[in-house]
């Protein structure tokens, strides 16, 4: 079981990073698993169908099965900031004691709670987030962060009262949501209303905007959108190639690398690039 828990662990990281995708906190239980995250662009499906996907296959590889490992789809619940999101930390770190799998959450090996009470435990969680919620900075974050998960509180969270099915958060929280963020029938003049749920359109005119003053080469230009999208989108390589005009997958992935090549020897694409880089880790944070 160790092996699987491990081997999921791994996949959750590698894909929060293609995604980029925050994870707050985890728990992995013997028949089901808790993520709490954030996500830089409406990609949580994407990220979830390859890490079950993938999951399911390796481990039907592994133990020489087929057929589905999970059942059904994933239950995906918004959570307001602050408050609401250190209650949903509190219920995901206690759900192995309150399963009798341990009695206490920093016993319990699978889960990131031991990263937030232990500044030397090592893990997959970013932290930052819900220790900010706490006066003293880092340290004494953690002091308060093990006193509420610890401590009684009345009116405990808990998903299956979450309102709708779907929302956590107070009622002026839950109406805006529902009033700004769940549209309730197409517009006719949206002919493209598939468009308003895939990132791709709207990241392609952010990127070009950030590449513009970098170069007058339209060739060049092209070349760093490619490698841009590439870098630092979960777009898959189809995707960019239909955006860019590439006529393969094949030379999306020519262009990223050739380009990132030739910086290494040119000083004034270097530079570039460089540039580039910076403006692409800073839209990141």
């Amino acid at each position: 079981m160790s092996q699987d828990y491990e081997g999921f662990l791994g996949l959750i990281e590698r894909l929060k990073q293609r995604h980029k995708v925050e994870l707050f906190a985890y728990c992995l239980m013997p028949n089901h698993y808790h993520l709490f995250l954030r996500t830089a662009l409406p990609n949580l499906h994407r990220f979830m169908k390859e890490l079950n996907g993938w999951y399911s296959k390796i481990f039907n590889k592994r133990c020489r099965r087929i057929g589905p490992l999970f059942q059904g789809r994933y239950r995906a619940i918004l959570v307001q900031n602050d408050g609401f999101a250190l209650d949903v930390a509190r219920y995901i770190h206690l759900n192995p004691v309150k399963a009798g799998l341990s009695d206490s959450p920093e016993a319990y090996r699978w889960s990131s709670y031991r990263q937030y009470v232990n500044k030397d435990a090592g893990g997959i969680a970013d932290t930052g987030f819900l220790l900010g919620c706490f006066p003293g900075r880092t340290e004494g974050g953690r002091r308060y962060f093990r006193r509420f998960t610890m401590e009684e509180h009345d009116g405990e969270y808990d998903p299956r009262e979450a309102k709708g099915g779907v929302v956590a958060g107070v009622a002026a929280f839950v109406d805006w949501v529902k009033r700004e963020k769940i549209p309730r029938k197409k517009q006719r003049d949206m002919a493209r209303w598939g468009e308003l749920h895939k990132p791709g359109l709207a990241v392609k005119k952010s990127l070009e905007r950030r590449i513009g003053d970098l170069t007058n080469d339209p060739k060049l230009r092209r070349k760093l959108l490619v490698y841009a999208l590439k870098k630092s989108t979960p777009l898959s390589l189809k995707e960019i190639a239909r955006m860019t005009g590439m006529r393969t997958i094949i030379a999306v992935s020519q262009v990223s690398r050739r380009i990132e090549m030739a910086g290494r020897v040119d000083g004034e694409l270097s530079v570039i690039l460089a540039k580039l880089d910076s403006r692409l880790r800073a839209d990141q944070k």
